[in-house]
């Protein structure tokens, strides 16, 4: 599993209500409140030297959303 992935994870299950959490997992719907979500995204944004648009933190929908933007 590459480093991103499992860092970021690592975070969710830390921030997440739901003990197993799948890559189609809605942020919602696991617990994932806007908080949690900028609160991650700062951390990852610092971690890997990328910065988000407005636009790419607005289509955070699922796990693999956030995932899959911090990992190109």
């Amino acid at each position: 599993m590459d480093n991103r992935k499992e860092i970021i994870l690592l975070e969710l299950k830390k921030l997440s209500k739901k003990k197993n959490i799948s890559l189609d997992d809605n942020i919602k719907e696991i617990g994932i409140d806007s908080l949690d979500l900028a609160e991650l995204v700062f951390e990852a944004e610092a971690k890997f030297g990328v910065e988000l648009s407005d636009e790419q933190l607005a289509e955070i929908k699922t796990v693999k959303d956030i995932i899959s933007i911090f990992s190109n």
